[in-house]
Protein backbone atom coordinates (compact mmCIF):
# COMPACT_ATOMS: atom_id res chain seq x y z
CA UNK A 1 0.00 0.00 0.00
CA UNK A 2 1.16 3.50 -0.91
CA UNK A 3 1.59 4.39 3.41
CA UNK A 4 3.94 1.62 3.50
CA UNK A 5 6.61 4.13 1.35
CA UNK A 6 7.06 7.09 3.56
CA UNK A 7 7.72 7.97 7.18
CA UNK A 8 5.21 10.50 7.86
CA UNK A 9 6.32 13.86 9.63
CA UNK A 10 4.53 17.48 10.32
CA UNK A 11 5.61 21.03 9.39
CA UNK A 12 3.68 23.54 10.39
CA UNK A 13 5.38 25.80 7.88
CA UNK A 14 3.71 23.48 4.76
CA UNK A 15 0.04 23.65 4.90
CA UNK A 16 -1.98 20.69 3.65
CA UNK A 17 -3.49 21.81 0.04
CA UNK A 18 -6.74 19.84 0.50
CA UNK A 19 -7.47 21.28 3.95
CA UNK A 20 -6.40 24.52 2.82
CA UNK A 21 -9.18 24.62 -0.26
CA UNK A 22 -11.94 23.88 2.59
CA UNK A 23 -10.61 27.01 4.45
CA UNK A 24 -8.80 25.12 7.13
CA UNK A 25 -4.85 25.53 7.93
CA UNK A 26 -3.58 21.99 8.64
CA UNK A 27 -0.31 21.00 8.43
CA UNK A 28 0.76 18.91 5.54
CA UNK A 29 2.70 15.12 6.82
CA UNK A 30 3.07 13.78 3.99
CA UNK A 31 3.56 14.89 -0.41
CA UNK A 32 2.34 12.44 -3.16
CA UNK A 33 4.08 12.55 -5.84
CA UNK A 34 1.75 11.23 -7.73
CA UNK A 35 -1.33 13.59 -6.87
CA UNK A 36 1.12 16.50 -6.77
CA UNK A 37 0.23 17.47 -3.76
CA UNK A 38 1.02 18.05 0.35
CA UNK A 39 -1.60 16.17 2.43
CA UNK A 40 -2.34 15.72 6.41
CA UNK A 41 -2.67 12.81 8.09
CA UNK A 42 -6.25 12.56 7.73
CA UNK A 43 -6.10 13.29 3.63
CA UNK A 44 -3.23 11.33 3.07
CA UNK A 45 -5.54 8.20 4.34
CA UNK A 46 -7.82 8.01 1.37
CA UNK A 47 -4.73 6.59 -0.51
CA UNK A 48 -5.73 3.16 2.22
CA UNK A 49 -9.46 3.38 0.83
CA UNK A 50 -9.24 3.26 -3.03
CA UNK A 51 -7.15 0.32 -4.45
CA UNK A 52 -6.66 2.62 -7.68
CA UNK A 53 -4.21 5.02 -5.08
CA UNK A 54 -2.88 2.39 -3.79
CA UNK A 55 0.71 2.71 -5.76
CA UNK A 56 0.94 6.37 -5.70
CA UNK A 57 4.32 7.19 -4.82
CA UNK A 58 4.38 8.78 -1.33
CA UNK A 59 7.35 10.73 0.33
CA UNK A 60 7.88 13.16 3.36
CA UNK A 61 7.49 17.24 3.07
CA UNK A 62 11.18 17.79 2.94
CA UNK A 63 11.58 15.65 -0.35
CA UNK A 64 8.14 17.29 -1.64
CA UNK A 65 9.48 20.35 -1.08
CA UNK A 66 12.50 19.74 -3.05
CA UNK A 67 10.57 18.39 -5.95
CA UNK A 68 8.54 20.54 -5.97
CA UNK A 69 10.99 23.70 -6.28
CA UNK A 70 12.85 21.61 -8.30
CA UNK A 71 10.22 21.77 -10.69
CA UNK A 72 9.30 25.71 -10.08
CA UNK A 73 10.32 27.40 -13.28
CA UNK A 74 8.26 29.36 -15.64
CA UNK A 75 9.80 27.65 -18.48
CA UNK A 76 9.14 23.86 -17.48
CA UNK A 77 5.22 22.45 -17.98
CA UNK A 78 3.34 20.28 -15.46
CA UNK A 79 1.86 19.02 -18.27
CA UNK A 80 5.50 17.62 -19.54
CA UNK A 81 6.08 14.79 -16.54
CA UNK A 82 2.04 13.45 -17.12
CA UNK A 83 0.21 10.94 -18.85
CA UNK A 84 -1.70 12.72 -21.23
CA UNK A 85 -4.47 10.15 -21.02
CA UNK A 86 -5.06 9.75 -17.57
CA UNK A 87 -3.10 12.86 -16.17
CA UNK A 88 -0.96 10.51 -13.82
CA UNK A 89 2.74 11.06 -13.24
CA UNK A 90 5.15 8.92 -16.13
CA UNK A 91 6.50 6.07 -13.49
CA UNK A 92 7.85 3.25 -16.31
CA UNK A 93 9.34 3.84 -19.72
CA UNK A 94 8.79 0.86 -22.71
CA UNK A 95 11.75 0.30 -24.63
CA UNK A 96 9.89 -1.64 -27.31
CA UNK A 97 7.52 1.31 -28.11
CA UNK A 98 9.69 3.95 -27.28
CA UNK A 99 6.80 5.46 -25.02
CA UNK A 100 6.69 6.96 -21.29
CA UNK A 101 3.85 5.52 -19.66
CA UNK A 102 2.01 5.85 -16.29
CA UNK A 103 1.05 2.72 -14.42
CA UNK A 104 -2.44 2.69 -15.56
CA UNK A 105 -1.19 2.80 -19.00
CA UNK A 106 0.96 -0.21 -17.98
CA UNK A 107 -2.20 -2.23 -17.22
CA UNK A 108 -4.31 -0.88 -20.47
CA UNK A 109 -1.77 -0.76 -23.07
CA UNK A 110 1.65 -2.70 -22.23
CA UNK A 111 0.80 -5.90 -20.84
CA UNK A 112 3.04 -7.47 -23.11
CA UNK A 113 5.58 -5.41 -23.20
CA UNK A 114 8.67 -7.13 -22.09
CA UNK A 115 11.39 -4.28 -22.07
CA UNK A 116 9.45 -2.50 -19.62
CA UNK A 117 12.19 0.40 -17.24
CA UNK A 118 11.46 2.05 -14.02
CA UNK A 119 12.54 6.16 -14.66
CA UNK A 120 13.35 6.25 -11.29
CA UNK A 121 16.52 4.24 -12.71
CA UNK A 122 16.93 5.87 -15.47
CA UNK A 123 19.49 9.40 -16.42
CA UNK A 124 18.20 11.46 -18.92
CA UNK A 125 20.98 14.57 -18.26
CA UNK A 126 23.37 13.24 -21.50
CA UNK A 127 20.24 13.35 -23.50
CA UNK A 128 19.04 16.18 -22.48
CA UNK A 129 22.69 18.22 -23.00
CA UNK A 130 22.20 16.67 -26.71
CA UNK A 131 19.27 18.41 -27.30
CA UNK A 132 20.32 21.58 -25.76
CA UNK A 133 23.38 21.84 -28.33
CA UNK A 134 21.13 20.56 -31.17
CA UNK A 135 18.77 23.87 -30.11
CA UNK A 136 21.85 26.21 -30.03
CA UNK A 137 22.92 25.15 -33.54
CA UNK A 138 19.64 25.99 -34.93
CA UNK A 139 19.30 28.76 -32.78
CA UNK A 140 22.52 30.24 -34.41
CA UNK A 141 21.02 29.26 -38.29
CA UNK A 142 18.09 31.02 -37.66
CA UNK A 143 19.96 34.00 -36.56
CA UNK A 144 21.71 34.38 -39.74
CA UNK A 145 18.93 34.05 -41.34
CA UNK A 146 17.31 37.34 -39.23
CA UNK A 147 20.57 39.15 -39.95
CA UNK A 148 20.46 38.41 -43.66
CA UNK A 149 16.73 39.65 -43.45
CA UNK A 150 18.11 43.11 -41.62
CA UNK A 151 20.52 43.58 -44.45
CA UNK A 152 18.14 43.28 -46.95
CA UNK A 153 15.73 45.61 -45.79
CA UNK A 154 18.89 47.93 -44.90
CA UNK A 155 20.37 47.74 -48.53
CA UNK A 156 16.47 47.42 -50.38
CA UNK A 157 16.09 51.19 -49.10
CA UNK A 158 19.56 51.89 -50.16
CA UNK A 159 18.85 51.04 -53.83
CA UNK A 160 15.76 52.98 -53.91
CA UNK A 161 17.75 56.23 -52.66
CA UNK A 162 20.18 55.48 -55.52
CA UNK A 163 17.11 54.64 -58.10
CA UNK A 164 15.76 58.29 -57.39
CA UNK A 165 18.83 59.89 -58.07
CA UNK A 166 19.56 58.01 -61.25
CA UNK A 167 15.97 58.95 -62.28
CA UNK A 168 17.09 62.98 -61.43
CA UNK A 169 20.19 62.83 -63.29
CA UNK A 170 18.20 61.48 -66.55
CA UNK A 171 15.30 64.09 -65.71
CA UNK A 172 17.95 66.71 -66.40
CA UNK A 173 18.19 64.99 -70.30
CA UNK A 174 14.39 65.43 -70.90
CA UNK A 175 12.97 67.67 -68.62
CA UNK A 176 8.99 67.02 -69.43
CA UNK A 177 9.13 63.63 -70.42
CA UNK A 178 11.04 62.59 -67.50
CA UNK A 179 9.53 64.34 -65.21
CA UNK A 180 6.81 62.28 -65.51
CA UNK A 181 8.42 59.20 -65.59
CA UNK A 182 9.98 60.21 -62.57
CA UNK A 183 6.82 60.05 -60.41
CA UNK A 184 5.58 57.18 -61.59
CA UNK A 185 8.62 54.65 -61.47
CA UNK A 186 9.45 56.31 -57.69
CA UNK A 187 5.51 55.43 -56.72
CA UNK A 188 5.59 52.21 -57.94
CA UNK A 189 9.15 51.05 -56.38
CA UNK A 190 7.44 53.25 -53.14
CA UNK A 191 4.64 50.50 -53.11
CA UNK A 192 7.44 47.84 -54.13
CA UNK A 193 9.29 48.30 -51.06
CA UNK A 194 6.47 48.32 -49.07
CA UNK A 195 5.21 45.71 -50.04
CA UNK A 196 8.99 43.74 -49.81
CA UNK A 197 9.91 45.59 -46.23
CA UNK A 198 6.37 43.82 -45.27
CA UNK A 199 7.49 40.66 -46.50
CA UNK A 200 10.86 40.52 -44.78
CA UNK A 201 9.40 41.68 -41.63
CA UNK A 202 7.35 38.98 -41.75
CA UNK A 203 10.42 36.64 -42.11
CA UNK A 204 12.05 38.23 -39.67
CA UNK A 205 9.29 37.50 -36.97
CA UNK A 206 8.76 34.21 -37.89
CA UNK A 207 12.51 33.85 -37.15
CA UNK A 208 12.77 35.54 -34.20
CA UNK A 209 9.38 33.51 -33.05
CA UNK A 210 11.19 30.53 -33.52
CA UNK A 211 14.43 31.71 -31.86
CA UNK A 212 11.93 32.40 -28.53
CA UNK A 213 10.64 29.06 -28.66
CA UNK A 214 13.51 27.12 -28.85
CA UNK A 215 15.28 29.33 -26.32
CA UNK A 216 12.75 28.84 -23.90
CA UNK A 217 13.28 25.12 -24.72
CA UNK A 218 16.86 25.21 -23.64
CA UNK A 219 15.80 27.17 -20.38
CA UNK A 220 13.71 24.19 -19.46
CA UNK A 221 16.35 21.90 -20.24
CA UNK A 222 19.11 24.11 -18.53
CA UNK A 223 16.31 24.23 -15.64
CA UNK A 224 15.52 20.33 -15.45
CA UNK A 225 19.61 19.51 -15.83
CA UNK A 226 20.45 21.62 -13.03
CA UNK A 227 17.55 20.79 -10.52
CA UNK A 228 15.52 18.30 -11.65
CA UNK A 229 16.26 14.35 -10.55
CA UNK A 230 17.47 12.25 -12.87
CA UNK A 231 14.03 10.53 -13.73
CA UNK A 232 12.64 14.05 -14.68
CA UNK A 233 15.44 14.69 -17.01
CA UNK A 234 15.09 11.43 -18.70
CA UNK A 235 11.20 12.09 -18.97
CA UNK A 236 12.33 15.43 -19.92
CA UNK A 237 14.16 14.10 -22.97
CA UNK A 238 11.98 11.61 -24.35
CA UNK A 239 9.48 14.13 -24.00
CA UNK A 240 10.75 17.08 -25.88
CA UNK A 241 12.90 14.44 -28.13
CA UNK A 242 10.37 14.77 -30.83
CA UNK A 243 9.24 18.69 -30.11
CA UNK A 244 13.19 19.75 -30.33
CA UNK A 245 13.99 17.84 -33.66
CA UNK A 246 10.63 19.37 -35.19
CA UNK A 247 12.31 22.36 -33.99
CA UNK A 248 15.64 22.11 -35.63
CA UNK A 249 14.10 20.27 -38.82
CA UNK A 250 11.92 23.74 -38.97
CA UNK A 251 14.62 26.23 -38.23
CA UNK A 252 16.93 24.14 -40.92
CA UNK A 253 14.27 24.69 -43.59
CA UNK A 254 13.67 28.24 -42.40
CA UNK A 255 17.90 28.93 -42.89
CA UNK A 256 17.78 27.04 -46.35
CA UNK A 257 14.59 28.97 -47.40
CA UNK A 258 15.71 32.00 -46.16
CA UNK A 259 19.61 32.34 -46.29
CA UNK A 260 19.63 33.64 -50.02
CA UNK A 261 17.44 36.13 -51.03
CA UNK A 262 16.78 37.67 -54.27
CA UNK A 263 14.68 40.60 -54.88
CA UNK A 264 13.33 42.03 -58.18
CA UNK A 265 11.64 45.37 -58.97
CA UNK A 266 11.01 45.49 -62.66
CA UNK A 267 9.51 48.53 -64.25
CA UNK A 268 8.94 47.33 -67.36
CA UNK A 269 5.67 48.08 -67.91
CA UNK A 270 6.26 51.91 -66.76
CA UNK A 271 9.11 52.02 -69.53
CA UNK A 272 7.06 50.96 -72.16
CA UNK A 273 4.56 53.77 -71.71
CA UNK A 274 6.99 56.13 -73.23
CA UNK A 275 9.85 54.00 -74.85
CA UNK A 276 9.06 55.25 -78.37
CA UNK A 277 9.19 59.14 -76.99
CA UNK A 278 12.71 58.32 -75.11
CA UNK A 279 14.19 55.84 -77.99
CA UNK A 280 16.30 58.71 -79.28
CA UNK A 281 17.75 59.85 -76.20
CA UNK A 282 18.49 56.36 -75.40
CA UNK A 283 17.79 52.69 -75.50
CA UNK A 284 18.92 50.49 -73.01
CA UNK A 285 18.67 52.51 -69.86
CA UNK A 286 18.03 50.16 -67.35
CA UNK A 287 15.33 50.48 -64.14
CA UNK A 288 15.43 47.31 -62.87
CA UNK A 289 16.63 46.98 -59.13
CA UNK A 290 18.38 43.19 -58.91
CA UNK A 291 19.65 42.84 -55.19
CA UNK A 292 21.01 39.38 -53.68
CA UNK A 293 22.45 39.36 -50.72
CA UNK A 294 26.28 40.10 -50.98
CA UNK A 295 28.67 37.62 -50.57
CA UNK A 296 32.15 37.45 -49.42
CA UNK A 297 34.65 40.33 -50.96
CA UNK A 298 37.08 39.15 -53.15
CA UNK A 299 41.06 40.75 -53.01
CA UNK A 300 43.21 41.13 -55.64
CA UNK A 301 46.77 41.57 -55.02
CA UNK A 302 47.95 44.60 -56.50
CA UNK A 303 51.85 45.28 -55.17
CA UNK A 304 53.68 44.01 -52.28
CA UNK A 305 56.83 46.40 -50.90
CA UNK A 306 59.80 44.73 -48.85
CA UNK A 307 60.47 46.77 -45.71
CA UNK A 308 63.95 47.01 -44.81
CA UNK A 309 67.05 48.05 -42.87
CA UNK A 310 68.57 51.12 -44.82
CA UNK A 311 70.94 53.93 -44.52
CA UNK A 312 67.93 55.71 -43.65
CA UNK A 313 66.18 53.31 -41.75
CA UNK A 314 68.80 51.55 -39.29
CA UNK A 315 66.06 49.52 -37.97
CA UNK A 316 64.02 46.89 -39.62
CA UNK A 317 60.85 49.15 -39.78
CA UNK A 318 57.65 47.95 -38.47
CA UNK A 319 54.54 49.31 -39.89
CA UNK A 320 52.26 49.26 -36.55
CA UNK A 321 49.61 51.60 -38.10
CA UNK A 322 47.87 52.00 -41.23
CA UNK A 323 44.94 54.63 -42.63
CA UNK A 324 43.56 56.08 -45.87
CA UNK A 325 43.46 59.64 -46.39
CA UNK A 326 40.23 60.32 -48.50
CA UNK A 327 42.12 60.35 -51.26
CA UNK A 328 43.64 57.28 -51.27
CA UNK A 329 47.16 57.98 -50.11
CA UNK A 330 48.09 55.96 -47.47
CA UNK A 331 49.76 56.99 -43.67
CA UNK A 332 51.73 54.72 -42.09
CA UNK A 333 53.87 54.89 -38.97
CA UNK A 334 57.21 53.09 -38.21
CA UNK A 335 57.19 51.68 -34.21
CA UNK A 336 61.41 50.85 -34.95
CA UNK A 337 62.53 54.32 -36.90
CA UNK A 338 60.08 56.71 -35.12
CA UNK A 339 59.26 57.59 -38.90
CA UNK A 340 55.24 58.66 -40.08
CA UNK A 341 55.55 58.09 -44.02
CA UNK A 342 52.79 59.12 -46.75
CA UNK A 343 52.45 56.62 -49.40
CA UNK A 344 50.63 56.85 -53.12
CA UNK A 345 48.07 54.57 -54.86
CA UNK A 346 51.44 52.52 -56.01
CA UNK A 347 53.10 52.09 -52.74
CA UNK A 348 55.62 54.44 -53.44
CA UNK A 349 56.92 56.88 -50.53
CA UNK A 350 56.06 60.21 -51.14
CA UNK A 351 57.94 61.57 -48.41
CA UNK A 352 58.29 60.41 -44.29
CA UNK A 353 58.94 63.13 -41.15
CA UNK A 354 60.70 61.92 -38.04
CA UNK A 355 58.68 62.00 -34.83
CA UNK A 356 60.48 61.73 -31.26
CA UNK A 357 59.05 58.94 -30.18
CA UNK A 358 57.64 55.47 -30.54
CA UNK A 359 54.75 55.52 -32.49
CA UNK A 360 52.11 52.46 -32.27
CA UNK A 361 48.69 53.44 -34.68
CA UNK A 362 47.48 56.17 -36.36
CA UNK A 363 44.14 57.51 -38.11
CA UNK A 364 43.22 59.76 -40.86
CA UNK A 365 40.87 62.67 -39.17
CA UNK A 366 40.10 64.44 -42.45
CA UNK A 367 41.58 65.15 -45.69
CA UNK A 368 44.89 67.19 -44.41
CA UNK A 369 45.12 65.77 -40.89
CA UNK A 370 46.57 62.63 -39.13
CA UNK A 371 46.51 61.44 -35.24
CA UNK A 372 48.70 59.47 -34.27
CA UNK A 373 49.15 57.23 -30.67
CA UNK A 374 52.19 56.79 -29.30
CA UNK A 375 54.32 54.24 -26.51
CA UNK A 376 54.98 55.56 -23.70
CA UNK A 377 53.37 58.33 -23.99
CA UNK A 378 50.20 59.85 -22.55
CA UNK A 379 49.29 61.83 -25.32
CA UNK A 380 47.74 62.16 -28.72
CA UNK A 381 49.51 64.15 -31.85
CA UNK A 382 48.07 65.26 -34.55
CA UNK A 383 49.61 66.07 -37.64
CA UNK A 384 48.41 68.02 -40.96
CA UNK A 385 49.37 66.57 -43.98
CA UNK A 386 49.73 69.08 -47.28
CA UNK A 387 48.55 68.01 -50.69
CA UNK A 388 52.77 68.09 -51.48
CA UNK A 389 52.55 65.45 -48.86
CA UNK A 390 54.47 67.80 -46.61
CA UNK A 391 53.95 66.53 -42.53
CA UNK A 392 53.85 68.96 -39.40
CA UNK A 393 52.90 68.87 -35.82
CA UNK A 394 49.57 70.64 -35.28
CA UNK A 395 49.03 69.96 -31.75
CA UNK A 396 49.28 67.33 -29.05
CA UNK A 397 46.71 66.65 -26.72
CA UNK A 398 47.57 65.28 -23.11
CA UNK A 399 45.76 62.05 -22.17
CA UNK A 400 44.92 60.09 -18.82
CA UNK A 401 45.78 56.43 -20.12
CA UNK A 402 47.54 54.64 -23.29
CA UNK A 403 46.07 54.35 -26.07
CA UNK A 404 47.19 51.66 -28.54
CA UNK A 405 44.85 51.61 -32.05
CA UNK A 406 42.84 54.20 -32.80
CA UNK A 407 39.65 54.52 -35.64
CA UNK A 408 37.51 57.56 -36.52
CA UNK A 409 33.98 57.55 -34.37
CA UNK A 410 32.35 60.14 -35.99
CA UNK A 411 33.32 63.14 -36.79
CA UNK A 412 33.71 64.61 -33.38
CA UNK A 413 35.24 61.51 -31.39
CA UNK A 414 37.43 58.73 -31.88
CA UNK A 415 37.60 54.85 -30.25
CA UNK A 416 40.84 54.54 -29.10
CA UNK A 417 42.23 50.53 -27.11
CA UNK A 418 43.66 50.75 -23.85
CA UNK A 419 47.22 49.46 -22.67
CA UNK A 420 46.64 48.16 -18.83
CA UNK A 421 43.63 50.15 -18.17
CA UNK A 422 39.92 49.01 -16.38
CA UNK A 423 38.26 49.55 -19.68
CA UNK A 424 39.64 47.94 -22.77
CA UNK A 425 38.06 50.73 -25.03
CA UNK A 426 37.41 54.31 -24.76
CA UNK A 427 36.06 57.26 -26.45
CA UNK A 428 38.72 60.20 -27.36
CA UNK A 429 36.73 63.80 -28.98
CA UNK A 430 38.91 65.83 -31.56
CA UNK A 431 39.67 68.10 -28.49
CA UNK A 432 41.30 65.93 -26.36
CA UNK A 433 38.20 64.88 -24.22
CA UNK A 434 38.09 61.55 -22.21
CA UNK A 435 34.82 59.01 -21.96
CA UNK A 436 33.44 55.89 -21.67
CA UNK A 437 31.21 53.71 -23.55
CA UNK A 438 27.91 52.91 -21.09
CA UNK A 439 27.87 49.48 -21.90
CA UNK A 440 29.10 46.40 -19.73
CA UNK A 441 32.82 44.71 -20.78
CA UNK A 442 34.78 41.97 -19.44
CA UNK A 443 37.03 43.48 -16.39
CA UNK A 444 40.57 42.73 -17.63
CA UNK A 445 43.48 44.76 -18.53
CA UNK A 446 45.18 43.94 -21.84
CA UNK A 447 48.87 44.12 -21.94
CA UNK A 448 50.68 46.59 -25.06
CA UNK A 449 49.60 44.84 -28.71
CA UNK A 450 46.80 42.60 -26.95
CA UNK A 451 43.82 44.47 -27.89
CA UNK A 452 42.57 46.37 -31.03
CA UNK A 453 39.43 47.66 -32.24
CA UNK A 454 37.49 49.40 -35.14
CA UNK A 455 34.10 51.37 -35.32
CA UNK A 456 31.33 51.09 -37.85
CA UNK A 457 29.52 54.49 -37.88
CA UNK A 458 26.51 53.38 -39.85
CA UNK A 459 25.25 50.96 -37.35
CA UNK A 460 27.00 52.33 -33.90
CA UNK A 461 29.01 48.95 -33.37
CA UNK A 462 31.97 48.88 -32.00
CA UNK A 463 34.40 45.99 -32.89
CA UNK A 464 37.14 44.42 -30.25
CA UNK A 465 39.37 41.93 -31.13
CA UNK A 466 41.47 39.72 -28.49
CA UNK A 467 44.78 38.57 -29.42
CA UNK A 468 45.24 36.62 -26.13
CA UNK A 469 41.66 34.53 -26.18
CA UNK A 470 41.44 34.41 -29.73
CA UNK A 471 38.14 35.97 -29.44
CA UNK A 472 36.47 39.03 -31.56
CA UNK A 473 33.85 41.10 -29.44
CA UNK A 474 30.82 42.97 -31.72
CA UNK A 475 29.19 45.66 -29.25
CA UNK A 476 25.82 47.12 -30.41
CA UNK A 477 26.43 50.70 -28.53
CA UNK A 478 22.74 51.72 -28.85
CA UNK A 479 20.94 48.82 -27.67
CA UNK A 480 23.88 47.01 -25.45
CA UNK A 481 24.03 44.09 -26.37
CA UNK A 482 27.04 42.34 -27.85
CA UNK A 483 28.23 39.08 -29.82
CA UNK A 484 31.31 37.25 -29.00
CA UNK A 485 32.86 35.36 -32.65
CA UNK A 486 35.14 32.79 -31.80
CA UNK A 487 35.89 30.26 -34.88
CA UNK A 488 38.78 28.55 -36.17
CA UNK A 489 39.74 30.65 -38.34
CA UNK A 490 40.48 33.46 -35.84
CA UNK A 491 43.39 32.68 -34.36
CA UNK A 492 45.03 35.73 -32.59
CA UNK A 493 43.22 38.09 -33.98
CA UNK A 494 44.98 41.80 -34.21
CA UNK A 495 44.21 44.68 -36.61
CA UNK A 496 40.65 45.26 -37.77
CA UNK A 497 38.92 47.55 -40.26
CA UNK A 498 35.81 48.33 -41.22
CA UNK A 499 34.96 47.18 -45.11
CA UNK A 500 32.12 46.97 -47.92
CA UNK A 501 28.62 46.15 -46.20
CA UNK A 502 30.22 47.28 -43.52
CA UNK A 503 31.56 43.51 -43.11
CA UNK A 504 34.49 44.19 -40.37
CA UNK A 505 38.27 42.27 -42.04
CA UNK A 506 40.66 41.02 -39.18
CA UNK A 507 43.90 40.05 -39.23
CA UNK A 508 43.85 36.61 -38.13
CA UNK A 509 47.97 36.91 -36.73
CA UNK A 510 48.84 32.67 -36.39
CA UNK A 511 47.08 32.08 -39.69
CA UNK A 512 48.13 33.86 -43.16
CA UNK A 513 44.84 35.66 -43.14
CA UNK A 514 42.39 37.89 -42.70
CA UNK A 515 39.12 36.77 -42.06
CA UNK A 516 36.03 38.91 -42.92
CA UNK A 517 32.79 39.28 -40.53
CA UNK A 518 29.62 40.59 -40.87
CA UNK A 519 28.49 43.24 -38.38
CA UNK A 520 26.12 40.44 -36.65
CA UNK A 521 29.25 38.21 -35.90
CA UNK A 522 28.88 35.79 -38.68
CA UNK A 523 32.41 34.47 -39.81
CA UNK A 524 32.18 34.77 -43.35
CA UNK A 525 35.43 34.12 -45.59
CA UNK A 526 39.44 33.87 -44.65
CA UNK A 527 41.57 36.39 -47.26
CA UNK A 528 44.89 34.66 -47.77
CA UNK A 529 47.71 36.82 -47.70
CA UNK A 530 51.20 37.32 -49.29
CA UNK A 531 52.62 37.26 -46.36
CA UNK A 532 52.92 35.51 -42.32
CA UNK A 533 51.89 37.00 -39.63
CA UNK A 534 49.74 39.97 -40.64
CA UNK A 535 48.91 42.34 -37.87
CA UNK A 536 47.66 46.03 -39.26
CA UNK A 537 44.96 47.15 -41.34
CA UNK A 538 43.50 49.60 -43.14
CA UNK A 539 40.67 50.14 -45.76
CA UNK A 540 39.79 52.85 -47.87
CA UNK A 541 37.21 55.56 -47.58
CA UNK A 542 35.50 54.07 -50.48
CA UNK A 543 35.81 50.65 -49.40
CA UNK A 544 38.16 49.74 -52.80
CA UNK A 545 41.72 49.09 -51.32
CA UNK A 546 42.81 47.17 -48.22
CA UNK A 547 46.19 47.84 -46.84
CA UNK A 548 48.22 45.44 -44.42
CA UNK A 549 51.64 45.04 -42.78
CA UNK A 550 53.27 42.25 -40.53
CA UNK A 551 55.53 41.73 -37.53
CA UNK A 552 57.82 38.44 -39.14
CA UNK A 553 61.34 39.37 -38.33
CA UNK A 554 63.57 39.32 -41.66
CA UNK A 555 60.72 38.98 -44.13
CA UNK A 556 58.89 42.38 -42.92
CA UNK A 557 56.63 43.46 -45.42
CA UNK A 558 53.79 46.30 -46.65
CA UNK A 559 50.76 45.09 -49.35
CA UNK A 560 47.96 46.57 -51.25
CA UNK A 561 44.98 44.60 -52.52
CA UNK A 562 41.78 45.71 -54.15
CA UNK A 563 38.49 44.34 -52.76
CA UNK A 564 35.51 43.27 -55.10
Amino acid sequence: MAEAQVDRDTDDKQLCQPCSKKGAGRAAAIFCKTCVEFQCEDCSNIHTIYAFMSDHKLVSVADGQTHVSSTDCDDIDVNLYRCTKHNRHFEFYCQEDDALFCSKCAVTSHKKCENIVDIESMDGHSGCDKLKNELFAAINSTNQVTELLEDADSRLSDDIRALSDKLKDMKARIIQIFDDFTNEILTHASVYSKSTKDDLAKKKVKCETQIQSMKKTVRTLDSIMSTGTPAEQFITERRMLDDVHNAVKDATSIHEELSRIDIYCLFEDQVKKFKSKLESEFNSESFNIIYSLPSPSTLEFVRSIELKATSDNLKEPLYSGLSFLPDNRLVAVDNKNHKCLIYDVNLNVKNSYKLSYYPHCVAAVSDDEIVVTSSGKYRLDFLNVSKTNELTVKRTCKMNAQYYSISMMNNENFVVSTINHIKPFRIVSISGDESEFNIKTASKKYPLGRNYCTYICDREILVQTDREEDKIYIYNIESGENVMVKDKLVKSPCGVAVGPYDHVFVCSNSTKCLVEITPGGRVLSSHQVDMWYPRYIAISKDKKLLAVSNTEMGAQKLSLYKIA
